[in-house]
Formats: C-alpha cells, structure tokens, sequence
C-alpha cells in the first residue's frame, strides 16, 4: 500500500458517461468542470452532500487563492493549484503520513504532544461507517459496520463528512461552527441548472468564485487559513483558531484524526478536544455565511432543518418569504439557464440519533426562473404563495378535521383524541406537499390569475373530500349511531368548505 496521495493516487472509482474510471483528485476536479462525472462509486447518499461541498469548496479557494481566479484545464494545472493552496506540502493530501508531530495529513491536524500515545490516541474506529456522522438507534436501520473490507475511498468519504458535518456527540467531541448549535444540521440549498454533479458543481463555483472576495466581514479572504488541518492542533482551547484569520470557505476539521498502516491496512486512530477548531461566539448561531444554507433573520440564527424535512411551507419560506435571508447559491446568476432546479438536502441530527436524510428537488420552470431577478415579481408571487398555504391551514384546521372529528364522535358529544384524527390530516398535507410548487408556477403561467386561483382552490376540495370518502370508509361506527355520525359528519364539511372555498370552487384541476 503506498502513501495514498489523494494527489497521485488513483484511489476513487468514478462513473463517467462513458466507463468506469479510477481518478485522483485532481482529475475528479477537471472531469467535474466537463460534467463528464455521474457519480462515485464507494459514496453513500448521506455523505453526497459532505462530498460535494468540501469538491466546490476547495476548487473555489483553488481557482481565487492558488490559480490567479482563473479555473485550472488540466489535471496537471489541478494538482499544482491544490499543491499551492497547501503551502506546498505534499503531505497535506497524503491520508497516511508517519511524522504525526510535524506534518499534516489529509484533514489531520499535526499533533504537537509527539506521538499518539503522548496525545491519547484511540484506535476504536474499526471502519469507515464508525467514523461519519450516521448515527443510528438500532442495528437494523442501517447496519453499523457495513463495509467489511474498506478501500481508502471509504475512508476518505467518511472522514469528509465527519470533518465538515458532524455536530456535538459528547463532551470532547465538538462540531463544525457551520450549523446552529452543536445538535443543529448543515443544510443544503440552492439553484442549479441541472441536476448531475457536474453541472451542478461548475454552477455553484461560478457563484462561490465571484462572491469570494465579498465576504470579509467575518473572514479574511486574502490571507486567511483555507485547509485548516495544516495547522497543528493539540486540543486545549486556547489553540483554536479564530473564524476572521480563516478563509470564507475554509474546509473545516472538527475532529483530532490521524490514519496509521498496520499490516497493510488502515487504522483510524481519534482523540478527544476540549472545544472546537474554530472559536465563534454562541450568539453567531450557526451564521458563517455558508454558501448553501439559509439564515432565519427573525431568530437571527442558521436555518436547523426538523425531522419533517423540506415541507412545501419550509421551502416556501426559504425561497419565497423574507424570513430567511438566501444563501448566494439560491440567488440567481447572471450564466443561469433559462429553466432552474431548486435542491434541497440535508441530514437530520438528533441526539443520540438520526432524524433522517431529507432531499427535495423542485423544478423552477422558464417562465418563473426569468423572475427571480425582478423583487417585485417575486415579492408577488410570494404573497400569493403565502396566501395559498394560509388557505391549506384553513381547509385543514376548519374543515377536514372537525368533520372526521364528528365521523369519531359517532354523532355524540364526546371528545375526540385529535391523534386519530391526524392520518387523513397528514395524508391531505401530503397532496398538497406534492403539487403545492406545480399550481404555484402554473399562476405564473396562467393568463387569467383568477382562473388559476380557481383551479387551485377545485384542488384543496378534491383533495379534501377525498381524504374524508377515505375516513368514512375506515372509521369503524356502532350500527346505531352509524347515519346519524355520517349525516353530522357531512353535514360539517360541506358547510365548511362551502364557507373557506366558496360554493363554485369547482374549476378543473390543472
């Protein structure tokens, strides 16, 4: 086994559109910038989003720090920029480097103590799906040693997203500052042309290129640090380093990792911090000007996405409300195409647990895409999306679930507990989670604004009174009491509706 350069070495398997191919690093960054990558073999769909930003991330600092803002042609051109953008060190991109006191290693800080057993070193990561931030409360979700006989592309993946992911999990286990508390999530938002990696990666370092130079009011982007496990990291406190020497998109280490050969193989060995890489005040809350992740300004906190993931009402508030300032991969460019992709990812963390990897993909269409540079298009179309979900709530709350609370009742006056109504709740929520986005651009589309309101508002009734045919076909009823539920069940909803829709809300559906 060599030294495995991430420089040198072929270590990653790659699909591209025309074989299978082995890569270096600085060749996945050129076939990246052709779009010739479809995807990488060994890469799990939680450690997608990790991968990603950490490739844009660096091959931005790479084009503005190290290759005169100018992108690199050919892999050789890659492999000087990144060499560069290390200082020159060769180790910086080596997973395995021997001299643990004095040299780096790739995302492994120097360990000024010595050695590892001067430094406490613990060699208790006995595979790659050990390392990452999957956390999971049972065997069988997903299996907690899954990959029996490791390739250093495992690895690789797996300390990525460790290091620029994770969260607290523990005292002397600190997280990245780039998410709200260390129980938060680094979640992902943005446009993108298409959705293939490489279209996906040229368009956001277009955008993180152009916009580097801006942010300096928490970073230096001249000088600052932009491959932070160069530096060597002890683990106290006071070796931390602050966010305004560091680079905007500095690559960020969390943890105190260092990879040694055993026989051929590799061991992972960690240590303990007593606080994180970065120091950052609490009250930043998570607000690092993160290319991808969105800012709430009325808590004046980074956007912590819940277990329900990307609902129809978090998206529109990130996208279409002024709740959430927009990270600069949401705004639009002026080399975008005519129609856009909204994506959307992120890993949920809980404590002690994963609350699910949560990924949305909204088409933008032509004709709403040329708006998103006209605020006051936008600001109109976003009062009419707020205005439509107000009405989702309100068929909801006025509606569907006092009539399946009357169907429970068996026409009593009896308490309902409202748990058993929320199945057709939720299933309703979920049609409108579907098409919620469609009938929004289709008003944009429309010539009669007033027809498409329509139209929608025949939508939410159909989908409304299909979700209470379904109750009434399921709710169990005493015989006795069995019309007498289902004449005060029906007599609630279309009265309701009637009043929320209006009694000619019967439009065809788009």
């Amino acid at each position: 086994m060599s030294d495995l350069s991430l420089l040198n070495d072929e270590l990653f398997r790659v699909q591209t559109r025309d074989q299978t191919a082995q890569m270096t690093l600085p060749a996945i960054l050129r076939a990246l910038s052709r779009d010739v990558i479809l995807s990488f073999d060994a890469l799990q769909p939680h450690q997608e989003q990790a991968w990603y930003s950490f490739l844009v991330q660096l091959a931005a600092m790479t084009v503005v720090r190290a290759n005169d803002g100018t992108t690199p042609d050919t892999a050789e051109e890659w492999r000087g920029a990144l060499l560069s953008l290390a200082d020159g060190n060769e180790n910086a991109w080596r997973l395995v480097v021997p001299d643990v006191e004095k040299e780096p290693a790739f995302l492994q800080p120097p360990v000024p103590e010595g050695s590892l057993d001067d430094a406490n070193f613990k060699s208790d990561i006995p595979s790659p799906s050990n390392l990452d931030v999957l956390v999971t409360s049972k065997n069988h979700d997903v299996k907690q040693r899954r990959i029996s006989y490791p390739e250093p592309a495992h690895w690789i993946y797996a300390l990525v997203t460790l290091q620029t992911m994770e969260g607290f999990l523990g005292r002397g286990n600190y997280g990245i500052v780039r998410m709200n508390g260390g129980f938060g999530n680094r979640p992902f938002v943005g446009l993108s042309p298409e959705l293939s990696f490489g279209a996906r990666f040229q368009r956001d370092l277009r955008v993180l290129v152009s916009e580097h130079d801006q942010l300096t009011d928490l970073f230096d982007p001249e000088n600052g640090c932009s491959l932070l496990w160069i530096q060597p990291w002890d683990g106290p406190k006071k070796s931390n380093v602050t966010l305004s020497d560091c680079d905007p998109y500095v690559i960020e280490i969390c943890r105190r990792i260092r990879f040694t050969k055993e026989k051929g193989d590799l061991v992972c060995w960690r240590a303990n911090t007593k606080g994180q890489r970065i120091d950052v005040p609490d009250s930043l809350n998570g607000r690092t000007e993160d290319p991808w992740t969105p800012v709430d300004l009325d808590e004046d906190k980074a956007l912590t996405l819940s277990g329900e993931g990307f609902t129809y009402e978090t998206l529109r508030e990130i996208f279409l409300s002024d709740r959430y300032a927009k990270p600069m991969t949401l705004h639009p460019h002026p080399e975008d195409a005519e129609a856009m992709y909204l994506t959307a990812r992120a890993m949920v963390r809980g404590q002690g647990k994963t609350e699910g990897l949560h990924h949305r993909i909204i088409p933008i269409p032509e004709k709403v895409s040329v708006l998103l540079s006209d605020e006051s298009a936008m600001k109109a179309l976003a009062e009419r999306a707020k205005a439509r979900v107000k009405k989702t709530a309100k068929v909801e709350s006025n509606v569907l679930r006092p009539a399946v609370a009357a169907l429970l009742s068996a026409g009593t006056d009896e308490d309902v507990d409202w748990e058993q109504v929320q199945p057709w709740i939720d299933a309703f929520d979920d049609a409108v989670d579907d098409h919620f986005f469609d009938y929004l651009w289709a008003s944009v589309e429309a010539e009669d604004e007033a027809e498409a309101e329509d139209k929608w508002e025949a939508f939410l009734r159909d989908e409304a009174e299909q979700q209470f045919d379904e109750a009434q076909d399921s709710v169990p009823l005493p015989d006795i009491r069995r019309w007498e539920a289902l004449s005060a069940a029906r007599s609630v909803f279309h009265s309701r509706i009637d009043d929320v829709l209006g009694s000619t809300a019967n439009a065809p559906a788009a």
